[in-house]
């Protein structure tokens, strides 16, 4: 049952990081926007290696880390990648490596970065472990499961303690989570 358990949170991981994917992606081969007709996202297949890669990432990013002024930061520089309009196309199922590693061929990407204090590792991992740690915040007391991982407690210090600037994010990856309803070609 433990293993069904974890099979199921991986799944819901996997969208958060496919989710983290699209925003902090890149569009090192971007061309056109061409919209993607009502599909929602939803958690892709995945094949033994990239469950243990996952799994391995998962740890990575959660105990990652954050600066204590991380959330405004990558709030900011989210907007700038915005009003830049670099649009990162999908890239599902991808290991936190292979995201750096496309983030830091992103055209204009690295000086909007640099300008935040950033470069790509410390962006995608600093999003990732945001987003994992506050995914598994909102998981109900009990209902997580005995595999369930444990996030670095000096990162959940700065997300409880920081509401405001964590909603702020929520808001901007929304934004960019509906402009992203296109996929870049």
């Amino acid at each position: 049952m433990r293993g069904f358990e974890n099979m199921i949170f991986i799944r819901k991981v996997s969208t958060v990081l496919g989710a983290v994917a699209l925003l902090a992606g890149g569009a090192a081969h971007a061309q056109s926007v061409t919209p993607v007709g009502g599909a929602t996202p939803h958690a892709p297949s995945l094949t033994p290696e990239q469950v243990v890669t996952m799994q391995h990432d998962m740890d990575t990013a959660l105990h990652y880390k954050l600066a204590p002024d991380v959330l405004p930061r990558l709030s900011a520089t989210l907007r700038a990648i915005q009003a830049a309009k670099i649009q990162p196309p999908g890239h599902a199922g991808m290991s936190l490596d292979q995201q750096i590693a496309l983030v830091g061929q992103v055209p204009g990407l690295e000086a909007i970065l640099k300008a935040h204090g950033l470069d790509a590792r410390s962006f995608v991992m600093s999003l990732t472990c945001v987003g994992l740690t506050g995914s598994l915040l909102n998981v109900p007391p009990g209902q997580g499961g005995a595999q369930m991982p444990v996030p670095d407690a000096a990162n959940v210090a700065i997300l409880k303690n920081n509401p405001q600037a964590l909603q702020e994010l929520v808001g901007v990856l929304r934004q960019s989570t509906d402009s992203s309803s296109t996929q870049v070609h």
